[in-house]
């Protein structure tokens, strides 16, 4: 029977590893170190998902074949999620979020906007002036 806390790890890496660097696109001129803490954080995925592993085996839970095989389940399951999520949900999902209960909700859609962060600072900023204007009066 596989490692499940290494399934779980090697799911979690792998999926970050393939949004990172295939979905999120990075904006270099906003944020300047952008692609250095992208590989950070994948490297740091990994890395924590190795550590899992070991830990496994060093408090001796499992042996070495049953986390390589949970490690390779959930680097497949991982791979195949994304796939599944990027190229048959990601399409309908300004439909989905349309739905009467995502809006209550509030779910969002930013599948289209390249850099999420950059354009919600950008709104809050912008209506934080138009209230500052609002409610501050001239003396």
């Amino acid at each position: 029977m596989p490692s499940a806390h290494s399934q779980f790890a090697a799911f979690f890496a792998v999926f970050m590893l393939l949004l990172l660097y295939i979905r999120i696109k990075v904006v270099t001129f906003i944020i300047p170190f952008a692609k250095i803490w992208k590989h950070l954080i994948c490297l740091g995925c990994l890395c924590t998902a190795l550590v899992i592993g070991y830990s496994r085996y060093y408090l001796r839970y499992h042996t070495a074949n049953q986390i390589s095989c949970g490690f390779f389940v959930g680097t497949l399951l991982g791979g195949v999620w994304f796939l599944v999520l990027e190229k048959f949900v990601g399409p309908y999902f300004p439909i989905i979020a349309s739905l009467p209960v995502c809006e209550m909700l509030l779910i969002k859609d930013y599948s289209l906007i390249p850099n999420a962060l950059w354009c919600e600072y950008h709104c809050i900023k912008q209506e934080m002036r138009s209230r500052f204007k609002k409610y501050v009066r001239p003396e």
